[in-house]
């Protein structure tokens, strides 16, 4: 998972950084660092996102719909 696929699960979920790391269980401090692109997605954060969100094919769209209007 990149840094750029996390940041879009929340925005996806409408949670703020805060309500989504709370949602996972890690600290605000480790999202705001993901999101900077300051720190990786480890496996433990990896594991905690797949744990909570079932990544489905409207995901998968929004993510497509988001790259196409980034490279504009």
């Amino acid at each position: 998972m990149t840094n750029e696929t996390f940041k879009l699960i929340r925005l996806y979920s409408g949670m703020s950084q805060r309500a989504f790391a709370k949602h996972i269980g890690v600290s605000h401090g480790t999202v705001s660092l993901i999101e900077a692109n300051y720190r990786p997605v480890s496996e433990y954060v990896r594991a905690k996102v797949a744990e909570k969100f079932d990544l489905n094919d409207d995901f998968l769209k929004y993510i497509e719909k988001y790259r196409k209007l980034s490279q504009v």
